[in-house]
């Protein structure tokens, strides 16, 4: 977390709003071992989000909490109002959310780190564009139901 941070200000220090050149922005996420026990991750909380935006670093803040036994969410992007995020699907390590957006759906594609704390993907727009993303789950002491217990 602290190294994604610092990463984050670092593009923030570096990269001013209207900068003339782009930035080369590459996201990795280390699948690693399963966890223990196989349950799946807990999506549940709040996560930073750095997108590379043709080159030109996004910020902001993405959260996700339950909606019944299903998740659901907002993202809230620094330079935009927030958006619905109406669908998350989590396979595996495999993650895939619909966001509403006014010119249509907004695609995500990704894969959590082992310890689920960290989301790494594709963003496509509704007019094809792709754009990498990288999340990063920010710690906190609350602990929700996880989705199998909820299902119940």
């Amino acid at each position: 977390m602290k190294r994604f941070i610092t990463g984050a200000a670092l593009a923030f220090a570096v990269v001013p709003a209207a900068a003339s050149e782009p930035v080369n922005m590459r996201f990795e996420c280390d699948a690693g071992a399963a966890t223990a026990g196989g349950e799946a991750p807990n999506l549940h909380g709040n996560w930073d989000f750095l997108m590379d935006a043709g080159g030109e670093p996004s910020f902001g803040l993405m959260s996700i909490g339950f909606v019944g036994d299903t998740y659901g969410g907002s993202l809230t992007p620094v330079r935009t109002a927030p958006v619905v995020v109406r669908t998350i699907t989590l396979t595996g390590y495999s993650i895939h959310m619909v966001v509403a957006s006014r010119e249509g759906d907004v695609l995500f594609d990704g894969t959590l780190s082992a310890n689920g704390n960290r989301m790494c993907g594709t963003v496509t727009y509704h007019g094809g564009r792709t754009l990498a993303m990288v999340a990063q789950k920010r710690p906190s002491t609350y602990q929700s139901q996880s989705q199998a217990q909820r299902a119940r």
